[in-house]
C-alpha cells in the first residue's frame, strides 16, 4: 500500500494506492494539488506490515483553491473521457516490463474553488476511485481525495502477462463511472 500525503493541504491524504503483484512498486506517478509550501510524503506499507516514508519539501501554493483551467461546460462535456498511452507498443511478451499512462478528463473540483463570475464556491466533484486490471489481476486500485489534480493521470510500470490489455474503471463523487478496455497499439 502507498499513501500520498500533502501536509499543508486542507485534506492532507491525497490518495491511497493498493498495488498488485505485477506492479513495479517504485514506478507510480500522479499529479497533485499543493495548497501551500508543504512537505509531500509517500508512506509505503510492505506485505510484512513495515512502514517506510520518503518525502520532499515543495514550494507551491494555491492549488486546492486555484480556479479550474477549463470552462465548466467544456469540462463537463468531456467528463470521464479515458485514454491509455503505452510508451512501448511492441507486441506483448509475458513478463515484459511496460510503462503506461492512464488519463481521465475530469475537473476534479475540490470544493474550495470559486466560480469566477458568481464568486460562489463550486461544489466538490472529483475522481475518488480508480482500478486498473490486467485480465483478472489487479495492477492497482486508488482511493483519492481533493488533492488530485484536474484531469487526473497515473503513469506506472508493470509486468505484462502477454495479453497487452488493460481494464480501467473509475468513479467520481457524483456516482459517474467511466473507463474501458484498452489494448497496446490501439
Amino acid at each position: 500500500r502507498l499513501t500520498l500525503v500533502v501536509d499543508e493541504n486542507p485534506a492532507p491524504v491525497a490518495a491511497e494506492f493498493t498495488l498488485g503483484e505485477a506492479m513495479h512498486p517504485l514506478a507510480l506517478e500522479t499529479r497533485l494539488r499543493v495548497n501551500a509550501y508543504s512537505n509531500v510524503r509517500v508512506i509505503a506499507e510492505t506485505e510484512d506490515g513495515a512502514l517506510h516514508m520518503a518525502g520532499r519539501f515543495v514550494r507551491a501554493s494555491g492549488g486546492c483553491a486555484a480556479p479550474a483551467m477549463k470552462d465548466a461546460e467544456e469540462a463537463m462535456a468531456s467528463l470521464g473521457e479515458t485514454r491509455v498511452r503505452w510508451f512501448d507498443e511492441t507486441p506483448a511478451a509475458s513478463g515484459m516490463q511496460r510503462e503506461v499512462q492512464v488519463m481521465f478528463r475530469h475537473p476534479n473540483y475540490s470544493g474550495l474553488q470559486r466560480d469566477q463570475i458568481t464568486h460562489l464556491f463550486i461544489p466538490a466533484h472529483f475522481v475518488d476511485e480508480v482500478e486498473v486490471r490486467q485480465g483478472d489481476e489487479i495492477l492497482f486500485s486508488m482511493t483519492g481525495g481533493i488533492s488530485l489534480s484536474e484531469d487526473p493521470s497515473f503513469r506506472f510500470r508493470y509486468a505484462d502477462d502477454g495479453t497487452g490489455g488493460l481494464k480501467v474503471t473509475a468513479s467520481d463523487t457524483e456516482g459517474n463511472t467511466f473507463g474501458g478496455d484498452f489494448t497496446a497499439g490501439m
